[in-house]
């Protein structure tokens, strides 16, 4: 079982299409305008998928200005840059009826990638650039994807993972068969300068250049297939924009000791250490970590650790503890109370968690770190992404949920607080200075103020048509129009939006 999460647009970004041909033969989805060959589907005994990778091919190099703003220093001379420039136009449709207009854009190139900002540094007038190894390559993946829909190409794990070694993107790739299932990450994964670190800028000079780059073409020295993450016959595979493997990383923060691939992951493991995994008890999983709160199912647990370690004797509090308390038992799940309706189960325990969560992570990091560095990291790194939050880059009504988010700071932190061991622990404690008391008595008072604001605080209302305090609305799935043809916004799930359920019976 395996899809990717595209959002959620009418008409879709994705179409159904089947393509048979002389050296082609297969069924599944494209995106739109990109159907040239199917991209995520299953051939004539087999069936591939990807998940997002976002391992990190992409550098920023501050360029040294040199004349003007418009002119920068390459290896020793000022060259040029390269203005790019482009007009939209348009009309009123059915779907917007905004008045007929345009708008001009204008993007400088370097050799070094695209302008993205303007700076100084030590004084210098700098052109900060980026440059992605796929730049300008962003055709060539078709080889790949050619390769997938040719059965005479593909017919077992190892030449579908010769295929996506054409691909340039990076994605998680899987493979199942009769007989085999199988896992590869694509991606032009640059060789890096001694001593360059992927997260920071360097200068745009020769000594921090990618290995072998040729800047007339933007290639360049990359990772040998060996040593990109890779399976066969692995027991089980989860991927949910997770690391890909230990010792690798992602271009995005939010890997850590609790991650949303734990609520698959838990699931799958159970499935499989019972035996006798099925396409229908697979597909239930899903459904099930499609609608539950990663806080509350994973880190919950660690809060109310904390608040029990002493009795808690305040009514508003106690009646807060309990709400969480009892809606932790029945699977933090943020789904309707009965079929049909648009009131979630434990309401209640639910819009305390989603009042609570900022305030308890500002409780516990902001003494320590001090209000200026907490207020920077919280601006560049997203505190949460509950359904109806809006952080994150899906914004609200997407479905896609709980990546980014503070949950492994806060898990680690507190586990440390309580004495437990904790691998690869936080720089120092800081709930309450490392005392529990202190750190109890934080919970406490944030976990009061939750529970006293109102749901129209909480969820306030929106554009799209949610009204103040309505829960299910905030949290659920608007179908973006793309056209003149909307369709009615759905309740909130957290899964694929395509998706294959594949079992094969035989193998050629």
């Amino acid at each position: 079982m395996f899809g990717p999460q595209t959002g959620y647009f009418a008409p879709q970004l994705l179409m159904l299409q089947e393509l048979q041909g002389p050296g082609i033969s297969a069924r599944g989805a494209s995106f739109a305008g990109l159907g040239m060959y199917i991209e995520l589907g299953r051939g004539q005994d087999y069936a591939w998928s990807a998940t997002s990778a976002s391992q990190d091919v992409t550098d920023t190099y501050a360029v040294e200005l040199c004349q003007d703003s418009t002119h920068y220093l390459f290896h020793g001379q000022c060259v040029p840059m390269e203005k790019l420039e482009r007009t939209n136009s348009w009309s009123p449709t059915l779907a917007d009826s905004t008045p007929a207009g345009s708008y001009r854009m204008q993007v400088w190139r370097t050799a070094y990638g695209p302008v993205e900002y303007r700076a100084t540094v030590g004084g210098k007038a700098v052109a900060y650039t980026q440059l992605r190894s796929s730049y300008r390559h962003e055709a060539d993946s078709i080889i790949g994807f050619q390769e997938l829909n040719d059965p005479g190409f593909v017919h077992d794990a190892a030449s579908f993972q010769l295929a996506t070694r054409d691909i340039n993107y990076t994605f998680n790739w899987f493979y199942a068969d009769s007989r085999q299932t199988a896992y590869y990450n694509s991606g032009t994964n640059p060789v890096r300068a001694a001593g360059v670190d992927a997260s920071f800028p360097v200068w745009a000079r020769a000594q921090y250049d990618w290995q072998g780059w040729d800047p007339t073409y933007n290639t360049a020295t990359y990772t040998p297939p060996a040593q990109h993450p890779q399976s066969v016959d692995q027991d089980y595979y989860v991927s949910w924009n997770n690391k890909q493997a230990p010792g690798y990383t992602s271009a995005t923060f939010g890997n850590g000791s609790v991650h949303r691939a734990d609520l698959l992951n838990d699931r799958v493991k159970a499935l499989v250490k019972a035996g006798g995994v099925t396409r229908s008890s697979l597909a239930k999983a899903m459904e099930d970590a499609a609608l539950t709160d990663l806080r509350g199912e994973d880190v919950l647990p660690d809060l109310l650790q904390v608040i029990g370690s002493a009795p808690v004797t305040d009514p508003q509090e106690a009646t807060a503890v309990q709400q969480l308390t009892t809606w932790l038992a029945a699977g933090a799940k943020r789904h309707p109370a009965a079929t049909g309706s648009q009131t979630y189960a434990n309401a209640d325990a639910v819009r305390v968690m989603d009042a609570w969560w900022p305030l308890l992570v500002q409780g516990e990091f902001q003494p320590g770190l001090g209000s200026d560095l907490y207020n920077a990291l919280a601006a560049d790194l997203t505190i949460d992404e509950s359904p109806s939050a809006g952080h994150g880059p899906t914004g609200s009504h997407a479905g896609s949920s709980f990546q980014y988010g503070w949950w492994s700071y806060t898990d680690k932190d507190l586990r440390s607080v309580l004495g437990q061991n904790v691998q690869g622990p936080l720089g120092q404690r800081y709930c309450g200075a490392g005392v529990l008391s202190a750190c109890r008595d934080m919970l406490l008072s944030t976990l009061k103020q939750a529970a006293a604001t109102p749901a129209a605080t909480v969820y306030p209302g929106d554009d799209t048509g949610c009204a103040a305090g309505d829960q299910w609305c905030a949290d659920s799935i608007v179908q973006r129009p793309l056209g003149g043809i909307g369709d009615d916004r759905i309740g909130w799930q957290n899964r694929p939006t395509f998706q294959q359920v594949v079992e094969f019976p035989g193998h050629r």
